[in-house]
C-alpha cells in the first residue's frame, strides 16, 4: 500500500475541517487544486481501497507490457526515452506522457529484476554562447546487433551540434572516419544546418590534429586546406578536457543510446535514414533539459545568424556529397538549384542521391550505384536554376508522344508513306498531335482494311490532316460495300437466265383481262 498518498488524503480532510480553503490546501502540501478536489472526495476509508485498487487496476502501457520486457531483457541499458521513441517509431503511440512511461519502465524493471547499470562522468557547467558562435564536433561508435543474424557490427558516428540551439546533425558509417570522409561529413552538416558557425570545436582527433604543440595547432595536410577554404576559426580543445566540449559529448551520448543501443542494422543508407527521421522526430524536437525549449524552434532564430557556405567552392575533397531530392525534382546546392530528372522525388520517402564537383561541373549520380542521373555546369551568383530541358514535363510529354507515334504506326504496312503523314502533322499540329492520333487511332478501329489505300490517297492529293484521312477512309469503306453488295446481287442468278429480258405489256391488255373499259 502507497502510505504516502493515505496520508496525503487524511491531510487534505484535516486542513479542510480546520477551515482552509481549497488553494490554501493545495500550498500547503505543494499539490495542485484538482488533486485537493479529488481527495476530499473521498472518504478515509475510500482512500484505504483505491490506493490498494491502484496496484492491481489496468495501465495505459499493459498492451505493450510484453514488448517493453522483451526490449529490456534484450538491451538491459534501454533508457525510458528509447521506449518512448520506440512505441512511436513502431506502433505509432504516443498517448502516454513521459513521466508515465519512465514510472511504467522503472516499476517493470524493479518487478522482474532488471537493473539498469549506470556510468557517470563529472562535467562543470558551459557558459551559453550567443546564436551562430560555434558548432562542436565529436566522433563515437557504437556495436549493435544485424537485422538477420544476430551477429554484431561496429558503426561509427561523427556528431554536429550548434551550441547555442542545441540543433544536431549525425553520420553513419560502417568503417573507420578517413579526413575525406569527416570533410564530406562537415559539409554535410552545413547543408543541413543551412550555413556555418563562426569557429568549431574539435577534440585532438588524428584525422585533424596532427600535434597541439602547446599551442601551435598542427592539422593534417587534407583538413588545413579545407579550413584555409572555408575559413571558419578551429578551437582544439585540450587534452582530456571534456569540459570544454561537454554539449557535443552529451549529443554522442544522446544518439548512442536514445537511437543506436537495442536497434537492428540492415544497411548503412537506411540506418542513416532513420537517425535522420530519429532527429526530426526526437533529437531536435523534444524539448532539451538544460535550456527548457525544442532545439527546433531555438534553431529557427538561430539560422539567420549561421554564416553562409555559398560562394566557397570545395576544391580539398573530391568525394562525393549526399544531398536530399526536392519535391520539385530539384537539389540544393550553394543556393543554386539543379535539375534531375522528373519522378527522382518519391513522396513520403527522403530521397537521397550522390553529388560529384569535377572541372566546374556537377554531376548527380544514384546513392547506391554509379548511374548518372544529371550533369549541369557550376551555376554563378545565388539562387539560380539550372535546369536540363529532358528533366522536364516536356520531356515526359514528348516521350510519351513518341511512344504515342510508334504505336500508331505499327498498323501501317507502309511505313515510308505514314511516317511523311505523321511528320506532316507534326508540322501543321504542334498543339494538338496528340487529337490528330486519336482520329488516326478511330479509323484503324473502324476502316482499318482501307487505311493504307487511304493514306495513300491522302499523300497524292497533298492532304495532310488526320480527319481528311478519315473522311477518305470513309468514302472508300462506303464504296467498297456498295462494290460487295452489288457482287452479291449479281452473284444471286444462275448464269443461264441472266440473259433473258422480261417481256414488257401495255396497260390495255391488262385491263382486258380483268374485264375493264376504257
Amino acid at each position: 500500500m502507497d502510505f504516502k498518498k493515505v496520508n496525503r488524503i487524511a491531510k487534505v480532510h484535516h486542513y479542510k475541517k480546520k477551515g482552509f480553503s481549497n488553494a490554501k490546501i493545495s500550498r500547503m502540501l505543494g499539490i495542485h487544486r484538482n488533486t485537493v478536489r479529488s481527495d476530499l472526495e473521498k472518504r478515509p476509508d475510500e482512500a484505504i481501497a483505491w490506493v490498494e485498487n491502484l496496484n492491481t487496476r489496468s495501465k495505459k502501457l499493459d498492451p505493450f507490457k510484453e514488448t517493453i520486457l522483451n526490449w529490456l531483457n534484450d538491451e538491459p541499458e534501454l533508457s525510458a526515452a528509447q521506449v518512448e521513441d520506440w512505441l512511436d517509431e513502431q506502433f505509432g503511440y504516443t498517448e502516454a506522457a513521459p513521466s508515465t512511461i519512465r514510472s511504467y519502465v522503472k516499476e517493470l524493471r524493479e518487478t522482474y529484476g532488471i537493473p539498469k547499470v549506470l556510468t557517470y562522468r563529472n562535467y562543470e557547467a558551459v557558459p551559453e554562447l550567443p546564436p551562430g558562435k560555434q558548432i562542436q564536433v565529436d566522433f563515437g561508435e557504437i556495436t549493435v546487433k544485424r537485422g538477420l543474424t544476430d551477429s554484431r557490427v561496429k558503426l561509427y558516428c561523427i556528431g554536429f551540434v550548434l551550441s547555442h540551439s542545441r540543433y544536431k546533425y549525425a553520420e553513419w558509417q560502417e568503417k573507420p572516419f578517413t579526413t575525406n570522409d569527416v570533410i564530406r561529413a562537415h559539409e554535410n552538416a552545413f547543408d543541413y544546418f543551412g550555413g556555418r558557425t563562426e569557429e568549431i570545436v574539435y577534440d585532438q582527433d588524428k584525422l585533424m590534429i596532427v600535434s597541439e604543440n602547446h599551442g601551435d595547432i598542427l592539422f593534417t595536410k587534407q583538413f588545413q586546406a579545407y579550413v584555409l577554404e572555408r575559413q571558419f576559426i578551429v578551437h582544439v580543445c585540450r587534452a582530456a578536457d571534456p569540459e570544454s566540449k561537454g554539449k557535443v559529448e552529451a549529443v554522442i551520448k544522446f544518439v548512442k543510446y536514445n537511437f543506436a543501443r537495442g536497434r537492428r542494422f540492415y544497411s548503412i543508407e537506411s540506418w542513416q535514414e532513420q537517425c535522420e527521421s530519429w532527429l526530426t522526430r526526437r533529437g531536435n524536437y523534444k524539448k532539451h533539459e538544460k535550456i527548457k525549449k525544442r532545439p527546433i524552434d531555438v534553431f529557427t532564430l538561430e539560422k539567420s545568424h549561421l554564416i553562409s557556405i555559398s560562394d566557397k567552392p570545395i576544391l580539398s575533397n573530391n568525394e562525393s556529397i549526399t544531398k536530399t531530392v526536392l519535391k520539385d525534382n530539384t537539389i540544393q546546392f550553394k543556393s543554386n538549384y539543379y535539375s534531375v530528372p522528373i519522378g527522382t522525388y518519391r513522396p513520403r520517402k527522403t530521397t537521397k542521391v550522390r553529388v560529384v564537383i569535377s572541372n566546374n561541373r556537377l554531376s548527380v549520380f544514384e546513392l547506391k550505384s554509379s548511374h548518372q542521373l544529371a550533369d549541369h555546369p557550376l551555376a554563378k551568383g545565388k539562387g539560380k536554376l539550372t535546369k536540363d530541358p529532358d528533366h522536364g514535363r516536356e520531356a515526359e510529354r514528348k516521350q510519351k508522344l513518341e511512344q504515342h507515334i510508334s504505336k500508331v504506326l505499327s498498323h501501317f504496312h507502309n511505313k515510308e508513306e505514314a511516317i511523311i503523314f505523321i511528320n506532316q502533322l507534326k508540322i501543321r499540329y504542334p498543339r494538338h498531335m496528340r487529337d490528330q492520333l486519336r482520329v488516326i487511332e478511330t479509323v484503324i478501329e473502324q476502316n482499318n482494311n482501307v487505311l493504307d489505300k487511304a493514306l495513300n490517297e491522302c499523300i497524292i492529293l497533298n492532304l495532310f490532316s488526320a480527319n481528311v484521312l478519315r473522311d477518305v477512309a470513309s468514302e472508300l469503306a462506303r464504296r467498297q460495300l456498295q462494290t460487295n453488295l452489288h457482287d452479291i446481287e449479281s452473284d444471286g442468278l444462275s448464269e443461264r437466265y441472266q440473259s433473258i429480258t422480261a417481256v414488257e405489256r401495255s396497260v390495255e391488255s391488262y385491263l382486258q383481262v380483268l374485264g375493264g373499259k376504257e
